[in-house]
């Protein structure tokens, strides 16, 4: 099951897909253009909730020297999607035969669509360790989250007031090594005021 692409928020002159990324463990049900197949109760929970299970329908999210400046020191890429997309690895819990815990990620998945207006997903490439992968995953994760809450970005979708940044973004550490070696603080920043500029819409 796979939704319609969604029109990107990116002022871009190209706007660009990105590579898409099925995890090895979902190949047999997800196929190589992002279909995902799925069951109904699945596949009527993804259509309710409008969450798109294809990364592949992203957009590369390039917006100004200052983040072309981040990507080289951090050896990471962005994409942005105005959609709720989820996360590559979650795909496995979508399988049309049904996993043990679906139920509960189903129930998880529409927790953070009522609550977050904003996700965020870090995947990695390279050889560093899973300890650095994952430490630094959180640490670049945490400090966007509180950019943007200094930015006053992250009111949960049902507040009326300020504006919002609405969507996903998936940031790719191409050496997780190199990215654990630069300041947190800048690169949340850098990413939240690039966000704020480009993805943000008044909520009337």
């Amino acid at each position: 099951m796979a939704t319609r692409a969604p029109k990107s928020n990116i002022r871009s002159r190209n706007p660009k897909t990105v590579k898409r990324f099925i995890p090895e463990d979902v190949k047999r049900f997800v196929r190589p253009d992002g279909k995902l197949l799925t069951n109904r109760e699945n596949r009527d929970f993804l259509l309710e909730h409008d969450l798109e299970p294809d990364n592949g329908r992203m957009m590369r999210f390039s917006a100004g020297p200052e983040l072309a400046r981040l990507e080289r020191d951090f050896s990471a890429t962005f994409a942005y999607s105005h959609k709720h997309v989820i996360h590559p690895y979650d795909l496995r819990f979508f399988e049309p035969r049904g996993h043990p815990i679906s139920p509960m990620k189903r129930t998880e998945y529409a927790r953070k669509k009522q609550d977050q207006a904003m996700w965020i997903f870090v995947t990695s490439v390279g050889g560093a360790s899973a300890v650095v992968r994952t430490l630094t995953q959180r640490r670049l994760t945490r400090s966007l989250y509180q950019a943007l809450d200094e930015l006053g970005y992250r009111p949960t979708p049902g507040s009326d007031e300020g504006e919002k940044i609405r969507g996903t973004l998936w940031i790719t550490l191409h050496n997780p090594t190199k990215a654990a070696g630069q300041p947190p603080e800048r690169f949340g920043r850098v990413i939240a005021d690039a966000l704020a500029k480009h993805c943000s819409r008044q909520r009337r």
